[in-house]
């Protein structure tokens, strides 16, 4: 899980929206009342030219269930994208009223396909990202499917874990180890606004017209428990429940209050660790979910990513996984001793103390440069290299604030550097902090610590008015 932005709130307002992801944390959608719901069915439109049957679906719009209301035709609120498939779909009984259709590009990433649930409002702004007006540039992104790039390592299975990925080469920290475009998108308000049996039923028509070679990678991962007995309508919103990750919305959506629920089926088959070695980010123009050794990673050593934040006890930890996952976390830090599982525990809640500082800009705060230096330390201890970015842009921003301008942009570069792998180029903390870089005297931050703590902008006001 990504935490919040970093910088102030009165400076991130003119920042570019982050767009960062995090594995799902809730063990079962959300229902909230009843619907008296519509059943929507525009016609199907035949598969794209060059692509085979395999394209097709294996259930059948007539399999709808029918939970109340009429039949109508939403051809008419179809997106203007040329989309394989833009059908079935179900229109809420709640109080927006929306219409919530599968739209399916077979043709997407060279192939691969993706499919969204959502409006075909939303269906259009995600239709006008660079990964479909401009396919060029998430050409040979799939490299577990095209291998664009030598691939460092192999999938294997892991005693108590299941299947996982394991380095078959070094891995140095920020090498790119896998980047996957979007398999199944789904809006969130599906979950609210429709009824269990609809919004299950979406969710399997988007993954069965998918290409087949696609579809069966969603249907091969795992559930972590039996799945023999599901019918495939509830084996689907199993799969999507225990791989999905959340992902924002970008900047630019209209639905900035809900989110979407995301598979990748490569990156699924990476397993948690609490010290993850790996970290993800999601890129919005490419629909590309990218992953990045945060630490150097051996041969023979597996490939781990955090399910959850990492920045949190062992106790509370642990609840979080068996409550969400339904497995008991053996990763090194959850069974070390207790002497050292304490000193991690303590630790963590120093940091989470001592973070709050960095945000707090009265003149009581006690962020500093020294301040800085010692959660930079903690981190360092917890081996929270994914996170690293944050404490450099925190100290960054300390050290020019009190006038320290090459200390300043040391931290700067740094937090660059940890940031474009964690977080990718775009997030605002990455690009706030080239800004100081460039130019630490002329940023918001210059001795912005030594002029709030004594009080210099209030004694300007007054001297001001008495002018």
């Amino acid at each position: 899980m990504k935490p919040p932005q970093l910088l102030p709130l009165y400076a991130t307002l003119a920042l570019a929206h982050s767009t960062r992801g995090s594995h799902h944390e809730a063990t079962a959608h959300s229902r909230h009342g009843d619907h008296d719901a519509q059943v929507c069915r525009s016609r199907t439109p035949s598969v794209l030219p060059g692509f085979s049957s395999d394209s097709t679906c294996i259930l059948d719009p007539s399999d709808l269930i029918a939970t109340g209301g009429d039949l109508f035709d939403c051809e008419a609120e179809n997106s203007q994208h040329a989309w394989t498939h833009s059908s079935p779909c179900f229109k809420s009984g709640g109080k927006s009223g929306a219409t919530f259709c599968v739209f399916t590009d077979t043709s997407f990433a060279e192939g691969r396909g993706a499919s969204f649930v959502t409006t075909a409002k939303r269906a259009a702004h995600l239709a006008s990202n660079p990964a479909f007006t401009q396919p060029e540039v998430i050409k040979g992104v799939n490299q577990d499917l095209i291998r664009t790039m030598p691939v460092k390592y192999e999938v294997k299975e892991f005693p108590g874990k299941g299947m996982g990925l394991m380095a078959t080469d070094h891995i140095r920290r920020g090498d790119l180890i896998m980047a996957n475009t979007v398999s199944l998108m789904i809006d969130y308000r599906t979950f609210d606004e429709l009824l269990a049996d609809e919004y299950q039923q979406l969710q399997a028509f988007a993954v069965d017209y998918l290409p087949k070679p696609h579809r069966s990678a969603i249907l091969n991962l795992s559930t972590h428990d039996a799945a023999d007995s599901l019918s495939h309508i509830a084996l689907v919103d199993k799969i999507t429940s225990t791989n999905a990750f959340d992902i924002d919305p970008d900047g630019d959506d209209e639905e900035q209050d809900h989110g979407f629920y995301v598979v990748f089926p490569e990156i699924a088959r990476m397993n948690h660790d609490c010290r993850a070695n790996a970290d993800y980010y999601f890129d919005h123009e490419t629909l590309t979910q990218y992953i990045h050794a945060a630490r150097p990673i051996s041969p023979g050593e597996e490939i781990t990513i955090s399910y959850i934040n990492p920045v949190m006890r062992r106790a509370a930890r642990m609840q979080r996984l068996q409550r969400t996952w339904g497995f008991r976390c053996n990763c090194h830090l959850c069974t070390q001793e207790r002497a050292r599982t304490d000193a991690s525990d303590d630790r963590i809640q120093q940091i989470n103390e001592l973070t709050s500082e960095f945000r707090n800009y009265r003149p009581e705060s006690r962020a500093n440069p020294q301040l800085a230096e010692l959660v930079i330390s903690l981190y360092e201890q917890e081996q929270l290299y994914g996170m690293m970015y944050q404490m450099y842009t925190f100290a960054a921003l300390e050290y020019n604030g009190v006038g320290d301008p090459w200390t300043a942009t040391k931290y700067a570069r740094l937090a660059i550097e940890w940031g474009l792998w964690s977080v990718g180029e775009t997030d605002s903390d990455v690009v706030e902090m080239e800004s100081l870089a460039r130019d630490p005297w002329g940023h918001w931050s210059w001795m912005l610590r030594t002029k709030k703590r004594n009080g210099w902008e209030r004694r300007k006001a007054v001297d001001d008015d008495d002018e």
